[in-house]
């Protein structure tokens, strides 16, 4: 109930609105006990303000002290004047899921982000099943990933973790090199092709100012990362995500915008990227 108070104050009028007030101080007070004291009440206020609905919809209360600590990190880092300002703060803590980790990654929004932040993930053999993307109205991106092991059956070890932040770290500060090394070592990670045909659909009425698009394929190592390069690719922004596995299948649900941060007009912006997705989808050697 708190955090959907959180969600509908900015929208809420009267009696309503008040209620919602209410419920939002209350959350915040039980916020201010759990958090450690390096959490200052602006940041929280700072992160009630920023971040977009759809977040206050899937947070839970645990996960929005992670979220709020996360954030802490990466700005304590970036103050520092030996670390770059892109450069990614990553927390992990174990799943629910056997085998399962949950990472949760925070920085400055930019183009193919998430695009590299699969690859990172792709290289040391992390397999992404389920993720969110958030990005806040201060430019703050906080994604949450749940990751295993490519053959889904070891735990995941701090080293590789670790080796996933390191390459994440190179690929946002220095010019990208995923692209050339994915493609030469793509086919060792690649499985059989899949009998069940990928399915790509787009909705352009169901958000007032992006495209949706909707991708249901056999999921495999790599796949993410091969989706989001070619929405990248294609010059396109990821506003959010929901991405999903579910009996070996990737269920995924991208809101993409233009250059000018709307949605796609024209039917031949939407085919030119069904035609690169189709490609990324497409398994070859």
């Amino acid at each position: 109930m708190s955090l959907a108070a959180a969600n509908n104050l900015k929208t809420a009028t009267g009696p309503t609105r008040d209620f919602c007030w209410r419920e939002r101080e209350r959350l915040r007070a039980r916020l201010e006990q759990q958090l450690p004291a390096k959490i200052t009440a602006e940041e929280i206020e700072v992160h009630f303000a920023a971040m977009p609905p759809h977040y206050w919809e899937r947070v839970t209360e645990a996960d929005l002290v992670w979220g709020l600590e996360t954030i802490h990190g990466f700005l304590k880092l970036i103050a520092s004047p030996q670390v770059s300002a892109t450069a990614p703060f990553v927390s992990w803590s174990q799943a629910h899921q056997p085998h399962c980790v949950r990472v949760m990654l925070c920085t400055w929004d930019r183009h193919s982000l998430l695009a590299k932040a699969a690859a990172a993930f792709s290289a040391v053999r992390l397999n992404i099943h389920q993720a969110d993307v958030f990005t806040g109205a201060d430019n703050v991106v906080l994604d949450q990933f749940s990751v295993t092991n490519a053959d889904g059956r070891s735990a995941v070890s701090e080293t590789r973790l670790q080796d996933m932040t390191f390459l994440l770290e190179g690929a946002l500060s220095e010019p990208p090199r995923f692209a050339s090394v994915w493609a030469c070592s793509r086919h060792k990670f690649l499985a059989a092709p899949s009998l069940i045909a990928p399915q790509i659909t787009f909705d352009n009425d169901t958000s007032l100012d992006s495209t949706l698009v909707h991708i249901i394929a056999a999921d495999r190592l790599g796949l993410l990362y091969d989706i989001l390069q070619a929405i990248a690719d294609a010059g396109l922004n990821i506003k959010q995500a929901r991405i999903a596995t579910e009996r070996n299948l990737a269920l995924d649900t991208i809101h993409v915008t233009d250059e000018r941060g709307q949605k796609l007009s024209g039917k031949g912006r939407i085919e030119s990227l069904h035609e690169r997705l189709v490609a990324a989808l497409t398994v070859s050697d």
